[in-house]
């Protein structure tokens, strides 16, 4: 690799030989230490690569071995300039587009995040947006200490988060606490200041309920509904003699886990078309330059039916410097309508699998599940799935506290009723 980076800036020759006695020539080029390389026969003469400084001292060897040489082909830096050595804008070009990949490198062009299972990519990317330390933000301006303090603090279930700069690129690795049993991230508010109450969320049967701050109304297999006040925010201050003086409203602070019902349903035909690959394939090429799409030219027109699949690729000047480019490339393959009929035991299998990538899902989002009970039939030519899945989730919201402020009369009736 690096030879052939010093023969091209150099340049270099394809020399065609031919005459009397070539096989001399090229002794005689042996021995006069002139570098020839990638030799070819070709019928009464040869084809080999010479650099400048060694063709021009073949001249006596010509005459002495009766030989003719024949430049086939120029090739090097050399040339190139000399070729166009009057397109002042082209070499005035050359650096100002170098000055310019140079200056895109000092912006964020691509963030790759690893170790997040929870919170998705695109929750972390718009935290990001917001905080200003998304794509094509100058890296200067980013505190990387700091952004990862505020990743922990946003997002309770991030126990350790590392941000690292390199080239135009961001790296952010996280940590997640997966054993919390935490509910879906996306649901997840920062926790209020002033007077909240924690409800209901939905209906449920307390399993367990740890309080941190505020007044427990509910305790352990407890019936709520949604709306219900968990935990209250309100705190009463008593006197010497026992009695309700006043009131202190805080932020409640609590883990609230219920035992909830999911349902599920779904259903499928048992006959339907699908499209099959017939082998004929066509790719369309475009650039995606910042937020603007270039469509390279292309003969090929789509027909009914196909198959599209689409790849992209982020372009890059060296690693870790990547550019506001990205290749696309789009694969249309011609297909054909195929009818499909499922048998009844391939129906409750795809039925199980349509289940399953549900049940997943809920796990994704920390749900636990501890039953679930399933039904498949099948009704005029479909397969129906009815399920009902017990879990056990975080059910607690926050909602702002009413302030009720203790009467004297209040007072009275405590005193009496003591």
């Amino acid at each position: 690799m690096f030879l052939s980076l010093i023969k091209f800036f150099h340049g270099f020759l394809r020399i065609q030989l031919s005459g009397y006695s070539p096989e001399r020539f090229l002794n005689l080029c042996s021995n006069h230490n002139i570098l020839i390389w990638d030799l070819t026969n070709h019928g009464d003469g040869y084809e080999f690569n010479i650099s400048i400084h060694g063709y021009r001292q073949l001249k006596p060897l010509l005459k002495k071995t009766k030989t003719r040489l024949k430049i086939v082909k120029k090739t090097g830096l050399p040339f190139f300039l000399y070729r166009y050595r009057k397109r002042k804008i082209f070499f005035v070009g050359i650096p100002v587009c170098f000055m310019l990949l140079m200056y895109l490198t000092t912006f964020i062009w691509l963030i790759d995040i690893n170790g997040n299972s929870l919170i998705t990519d695109s929750t972390i990317l718009t935290y990001l947006e917001e905080q200003g330390a998304s794509f094509g933000t100058k890296k200067k301006v980013i505190d990387c200490e700091q952004l990862e303090e505020s990743l922990r603090t946003e997002y309770p279930d991030i126990i350790w988060a590392s941000v690292r700069l390199k080239g135009s690129k961001m790296t952010i690795d996280l940590q997640e606490n997966l054993i919390t049993g935490e509910t879906d991230t996306s649901k997840q508010t920062a926790k209020p200041e002033g007077a909240y109450d924690i409800v209901a969320e939905k209906d449920a049967i307390i399993s367990s309920i740890v309080t941190r701050r505020g007044t427990p109304n509910v305790k352990t297999k407890s019936k709520v509904k949604s709306g219900d006040i968990l935990v209250s925010s309100r705190l009463d201050i008593y006197n010497d003699s026992n009695e309700i003086t006043s009131h202190v409203y805080v932020t409640a602070d609590a883990d609230i886990f219920g035992q909830t019902v999911y349902t599920y349903q779904d259903a499928f035909p048992l006959q339907y078309t699908k499209k099959v690959k017939n082998g004929t394939q066509n790719s369309i090429y475009s650039l995606d330059i910042f937020s603007y799409q270039i469509r390279l030219p292309s003969a090929y027109k789509k027909k009914e039916p196909f198959i599209s699949y689409t790849e992209s690729r982020q372009l890059a000047i060296a690693k870790d410097y990547y550019v506001p480019v990205t290749l696309e490339k789009t694969t249309y393959y011609a297909c054909d309508y195929q009818k499909v009929t499922l048998s009844k035991d391939d129906a409750k299998a795809k039925a199980q699998e349509n289940i399953s990538l549900f049940l997943k899902k809920l796990q994704e989002k920390g749900i636990q599940i501890t039953d679930k009970n399933v039904m498949i039939d099948f009704k005029d030519s479909k397969c129906c799935i009815n399920a009902r899945i017990t879990v056990i989730e975080k059910i607690g919201r926050y909602r702002p506290a009413e302030i009720q402020n203790i009467s004297t009369d209040e007072r009275q009736n405590e005193n009496e009723s003591d």
